[in-house]
């Protein structure tokens, strides 16, 4: 079965995909509410202290992390306000020291110095363990509270608002109104998706993770300007003014290529979640969460929503033309059109 004969059983099935999606951002919202979001106690309030090896892993060479890690910690008096947590990928390994919120940032940095420079020494060391070793040390002040700032929600519920009227507007001007009605309501659903399922996977939310919401809105949105942006340049055509609305959606979206971005977007964000610190490994995490409510939002949730609206559009087009009616923009069109006509064999004769 093609892309388009499947797109063709689903396009008609709004009534489905709006009922799925209000379902899980109900759901969302309701354990948000109750619950709030997940505030794994690993991470909360905390700044951390990560080692990365990028060399094959031995306990040889763990140990003698772990040994000058803890060594500068205690010495800076930190011995008791820290927990350790490793992970292994491939053939390397990170160890992160997490660090309450009473701990000074600018202790922790101090000790990553410390432990930075006395690794870098150890690395270019003939006879030590981690000789020819790469060895990569960060600091990081993340926090995941289950109280946001101050001002935060209203700020972000403005932000979010403001955009996705623009991009009504937008696409209302430039191509039509009910390609704007599309267009919006699909970024609200693709970004509300994104947090209610944030909050359902009970992925801890750090400061970068705050972040996804906007991320899914702005990802969202490109989705649906593409799309759009293909459908109406298909439209303009003779071929597309004569087939139905359905067939005319199905046949003009750019399924494969807004396939083909998303599948780019997470081979980015796997990438990244794969190299980067554990508290940055969250946020692509969730933004992988935001690239798949996108892709449901814009290939199922946009056309099926599009193709009543479009329906009707064509149903008032039909009407006009039945009873010849023009609007003022046609008339002028025409204007131009018969004065450019007119003045086009005086032109000829002239030459």
């Amino acid at each position: 079965m093609t892309t388009m004969s499947k797109l063709s059983k689903t396009i008609g099935k709004f009534k489905l995909w709006g009922i799925l999606a209000a379902v899980v951002i109900v759901a969302g919202i309701v354990i948000a509410a109750i619950f709030g979001f997940n505030t794994d106690a690993a991470l909360s309030d905390s700044r951390t202290l990560s080692v990365r090896l990028d060399s094959y892993v031995t306990d040889d060479r763990t140990a003698l992390i772990r040994e000058v890690c803890e060594e500068e910690i205690g010495g800076a008096g930190l011995g008791d306000k820290y927990s350790m947590t490793s992970e292994f990928s491939g053939t390397g390994c990170e160890i992160v020291y997490a660090f309450s919120s009473s701990v000074d940032e600018s202790a922790v940095a101090a000790v990553k110095t410390a432990v930075e420079n006395r690794l870098t020494e150890a690395t270019g060391t003939q006879g030590n363990a981690l000789y020819g070793a790469y060895v990569y040390v960060t600091s990081n002040a993340e926090t995941v509270s289950a109280v946001l700032p101050e001002g935060y929600i209203w700020r972000a519920v403005l932000a979010g608002v403001v955009a996705v009227v623009l991009e009504f507007i937008y696409v209302a001007v430039r191509y039509k109104l009910n390609m704007g009605i599309a267009a919006a309501a699909s970024t609200l659903a693709g970004t509300l998706l994104t947090l209610a399922l944030v909050a359902l996977v009970r992925i801890p939310v750090t400061a970068s993770v705050a972040y996804v919401g906007a991320f899914a809105l702005l990802f969202t949105t490109i989705l649906s300007l593409f799309a759009f942006g293909k459908m109406r340049a298909d439209f303009k055509t003779d071929e597309y003014k004569e087939k139905s609305a359905e067939d005319a959606i199905v046949s003009s979206l750019p399924a494969k290529g807004i396939l083909l971005f998303c599948l780019v977007a997470a081979v980015v964000l796997v990438v990244v979640g794969a190299i980067a610190t554990a508290a940055v490994r969250w946020f692509a995490i969730a933004s992988l969460i935001g690239v798949a409510a996108a892709l449901y939002s814009v290939l199922l949730f946009l056309p099926s929503l599009y193709l009543p609206l479009k329906k009707a559009s064509d149903k008032r087009a039909a009407a006009r033309a039945r009873y010849d009616y023009k609007s003022p923009r046609e008339k002028k069109r025409e204007a131009k059109a018969a004065a450019a006509a007119e003045t086009q064999p005086a032109a000829d004769k002239a030459e």
